[in-house]
């Protein structure tokens, strides 16, 4: 039988080392947001269960966050306090307040005297505008930036901010992203199921709100060689 086109080349030892091979995926851009509240024994964290269909990290408990999309490049007509942030991780911060309404159902921010004016017809913004309240990223603290292993077939390069309960505004609700979603006590219960970068990124932003931690040196998770390594992250906050 003649050989088919391309093929031609190929001998039978060549072909197992081929087919052995894979491509890296290159990561996507995306921001998570660890919300805390309460002191001691009785701190909580804010975190929601994947559902099992979910193509990443199915039925694993998370914090509310997701991919980076192009209007997150866009400045929101209800947002102040940017610039602490600088133009990259500001983007990423809008993407995080943004999966954080639209994963839990609250906002992140202060309250505003009156309803900001509103010049697009983002749906973010207009929650924002409806419940009176600016996204004040000036809130947020940048906790690091984990960027998953190069041998998964999903991969993402997640920049991590860390506020206080006290900047939430609603009442958490699941959603089809995310279920369970609550306030849940650290160190019990179904947080004891928390992946790898989850109880390391957690640990980071608890002991930056202690005072514990320096901003000024985020953290860059990462493996390499199949073992995990912990890096400095160039991206800082200020």
């Amino acid at each position: 039988m003649k050989a088919p086109v391309g093929f031609s080349a190929l001998n039978d030892a060549s072909l197992p080392r081929m087919s052995a091979r894979r491509s890296v995926v290159r990561p996507r851009d995306a921001a998570s947001l660890i919300l805390l509240r309460g002191e001691g024994d009785d701190l909580e964290v804010l975190a929601g269960r994947r559902p099992l269909h979910a193509k990443f990290m199915p039925g694993v408990y998370v914090f509310p966050g997701g991919a980076i999309d192009p209007l997150d490049r866009m400045t929101w007509s209800v947002e102040a306090g940017s610039e602490t942030l600088g133009v990259r991780l500001a983007r990423c911060a809008r993407a995080a307040l943004r999966e954080t309404w639209e994963e839990a159902g609250v906002l992140i921010g202060r309250g505003a005297d009156s309803p900001p004016p509103v010049t697009t017809a983002l749906p973010i913004e207009r929650a924002y505008r409806e419940r009176a309240v600016i996204a004040a990223m000036d809130v947020l603290t940048y906790v690091g930036r984990a960027i998953t292993p190069s041998h998964s077939p999903r991969r993402f390069n997640t920049r991590f901010f860390l506020c206080d309960g006290g900047h939430v505004y609603g009442e958490p609700a699941a959603s089809e992203e995310l279920d369970d979603v609550r306030w849940h006590p650290i160190g019990r219960g179904p947080l004891e199921s928390f992946r790898d970068v989850t109880r390391f990124m957690l640990a980071q932003a608890v002991a930056l709100r202690a005072g514990m931690a320096a901003s000024e040196a985020p953290p860059l998770f990462y493996w390499a060689k199949n073992a995990r390594r912990v890096g400095v992250c160039r991206e800082g906050s200020r």
